[in-house]
């Protein structure tokens, strides 16, 4: 699988540089090589001090004995040299610099001194898991939030539920955690017996019900940060995303308190609330009703509105996505939609769709919000003014940033890389509908036209490409690849009627928006037609195995934690609302449309060279579906392999996979590749 002799394209790329507008080979920089992985060293999380003198920042780089990304805590001194804030420099990240400037807050999986685990961990494929931390920004140990006596258990990080948050006046933290408790009884404990119970999901296994707590932080901190730890919601249900009202009295959080529930992880419409917590007395107080997603509060500088995004149905998994003002009063709160993009309507709509979540400070005052949204592969920045309309207006504001000293350069060991260029393309499908796309074209030194093409089609359906700058993309488009990913009908970013127009449809207009956008390339003489790849992953993956069970117009494919067969979907996934909706019904239901628009259904057909390959922990797409089309392109007689990745999730994460699988693309493809002279 892994062959040693030099690629092809190695081949071209020499004959190239003496073509090259470059020059000699001593003027090109070199090639991205799979082995950068390994390179990575960048600072993020920059949090600077008010008096701009110093700045904060977490060092994320590539171990390369453990093969893994190391997170620690930095910080640059004006006039000094970068330094790390701890010895040994143990994990850190999620940078927060308190209300007073005395204290950095961060997050970590480290154990306490003694070496004592600071929680029970959760398996690798699990979102992390953590607990908080603070250092004083003058100098000095870091201190654990609650230590050994703590009465909460681990602290999520996932991006819908958790947050990490102190008070308008410093003096409380708000955040998300489990309480820590094996939810088994001590009898199935006894006999090591797992008994499943209605859990989040793809993402949250090893977790509790994510609760809402808060901190009471100690004026001279000891052994912890905190002098009293209050567990404020007192039920099995999931909160997340908790924001202070300005005055401390109440908290808003998001939750879905009914007996529908499922997974959220990439996946928000289920029957999300907003919901008050009065911290005098713990109260909930329901504010919002509606029959789909409310979710992302924000609460204004007043205390006075919440913005949130919601949905007015239990639809796809990502959704267009309304703005919706809650206005408090003593009369009880009371909701409306800023713009129903989900109504009809014969003009533009005055405002983008937003982009979740909502920016954490999007009010600029009482009356305006800014927010991201979506726009075929752009996201654009708007505004809005809530006592005026909907209409999005100019955002005369000027940009604030706190200066502070200069942060060193990202990646110093890879350097200077050569770079592959995307453009926006556009193209009329079978139907007359314009679908557009990106594609990434290979430096003028590595390749010419005709290329060899990798289609790249994205996971959702319900999703969109927005550029071609991510590594893997760049490696493939730098080894000769024009790299074409298609934004086709179900794609977000292109409103409703575009959302919802590959329902009861996968496999159909979908796959010819794609095919059409090709024969585009090849009639301009971008893409040569005898040399066509397909790499997709999760619902990518579904089109790559559906591709190939249509048309045997490529050389070879490779399928990744893909969707291959949609009755297994239905009853293996955490997400059975995914062939609810997109099926308009269950296996039973609608048993001629599962078969029909199953890639394994036309598994017989396929003569394509297809790897497949799996994450062993899959919930999103289990790999069952994975083994399960082998088999049946085995039985076919068709080329093909399977490779599995233990302890991964939906997504391959781990460094050494991730090496793992693009050697394995790129491998798969050469042995298949004619070449640009051979039939």
């Amino acid at each position: 699988m892994h062959s040693r002799r030099l690629p092809r394209v190695f081949w071209f790329w020499l004959a190239g540089l003496a073509l090259g507008p470059l020059g000699s080979a001593q003027e090109l920089p070199p090639l991205p090589q799979i082995e950068d992985l390994y390179k990575t060293d960048l600072p993020t999380e920059p949090v600077t001090t008010a008096d701009g003198r110093t700045t904060f920042y977490i060092r994320q780089r590539a171990d390369p004995q453990t093969r893994t990304i190391k997170q620690s805590l930095w910080r640059v001194d004006e006039g000094g040299q970068p330094r790390a804030v701890e010895a040994g420099e143990p994990d850190a990240f999620g940078l927060q610099l308190s209300p007073d400037g005395k204290w950095i807050l961060f997050l970590s999986t480290r154990s306490f001194a003694d070496g004592t685990p600071a929680f029970k961990p959760v398996p690798p494929y699990s979102d992390t898991a953590v607990d908080i931390w603070l250092v004083p920004v003058s100098g000095g140990p870091a201190i654990p939030l609650g230590g050994k006596a703590k009465p909460y258990g681990r602290v999520i990080t996932d991006k819908f539920y958790g947050r990490v948050a102190f008070s308008p006046d410093g003096r409380r933290l708000v955040f998300v955690a489990d309480d820590g408790r094996d939810l088994r009884t001590q009898a199935e404990r006894r006999n090591n017996v797992i008994v499943v119970r209605e859990d989040q999901g793809e993402g949250y296994e090893g977790y509790g019900p994510m609760q809402v707590w808060v901190a009471d932080l100690a004026d001279k901190p000891a052994a912890s940060a905190a002098s009293r730890i209050t567990r404020v919601t007192t039920d099995d249900f999931w909160y997340g995303d908790p924001q202070w009202a300005p005055d401390g009295s109440f908290l808003v959080v998001h939750a879905n308190r009914t007996a529908d529930q499922e997974s959220v992880r990439y996946s928000v419409n289920r029957n999300y609330d907003l919901w008050k917590i009065h911290l005098a007395d713990r109260r909930l107080e329901q504010l919002t009703t509606g029959p789909g997603p409310e979710f992302s509060p924000r609460i204004s500088p007043d205390g006075r509105r919440i913005l949130c995004l919601s949905s007015p149905r239990r639809g796809p998994h990502q959704d267009v996505f309304n703005l919706t003002l809650v206005e408090l009063d003593t009369g009880g709160a009371k909701s409306r939609v800023v713009f129903n993009h989900h109504a009809t309507a014969s003009a533009p709509a005055p405002h983008l769709s937003p982009a979740q979540p909502l920016p954490d400070h999007c009010w600029r005052d009482a009356r305006r919000v800014f927010f991201n949204g979506v726009s075929g592969v752009k996201t654009l920045p708007q505004l809005v003014d809530l006592d005026v309309g909907p209409q999005a207006i100019e955002d005369k504001t000027p940009p604030s940033a706190r200066r502070g000293p200069k942060l060193p350069a990202a990646n110093p060991l890879i350097g200077a890389r050569l770079r592959a260029q995307d453009e926006i393309v556009r193209w009329q499908s079978f139907d007359g509908l314009e679908i557009e796309g990106v594609l990434t074209r290979p430096p003028e030194s590595v390749a010419r036209p005709p290329y060899k093409l990798l289609l790249l089609p994205h996971g959702g359906p319900h999703h969109r490409a927005t550029s071609g700058g991510g590594f893997d993309v760049q490696l493939f488009a730098t080894r000769g690849f024009a790299v074409f990913q298609p934004n086709f009908r179900g794609s977000t970013g292109y409103g409703l009627k575009f959302l919802d127009a590959d329902r009861n449809d996968f496999g159909g207009g979908d796959m010819r928006d794609i095919l059409t956008g090709i024969e585009q390339l090849v009639r301009q003489g971008i893409v040569n037609p005898k040399r066509q790849f397909v790499y997709g992953v999760s619902y990518g993956g579904y089109m790559t195995s559906w591709l190939v069970g249509q048309t045997q117009q490529f050389r070879a494919a490779v399928a990744q934690n893909a969707v291959t067969d949609l009755n297994a979907m239905w009853h293996l996934s955490d997400l059975q609302s995914w062939t609810d909706w997109d099926m308009s019904g269950r296996p039973w239901e609608m048993a001629a449309r599962f078969r029909e628009h199953s890639p394994l259904t036309h598994a017989p057909k396929v003569r394509t060279p297809t790897l497949i390959l799996h994450a062993t922990n899959d919930r999103r797409c289990p790999v069952a579906m994975g083994a399960m089309f082998h088999r049946a392109l085995k039985q076919a007689g068709v080329e093909t392999g399977l490779v599995l990745y233990p302890e991964e999730g939906h997504p391959i994460k781990q460094l050494p996979h991730r090496e793992d699988v693009l050697r394995r693309v790129l491998d798969w493809f050469e042995k298949h590749d004619p070449g640009p002279t051979k039939n």
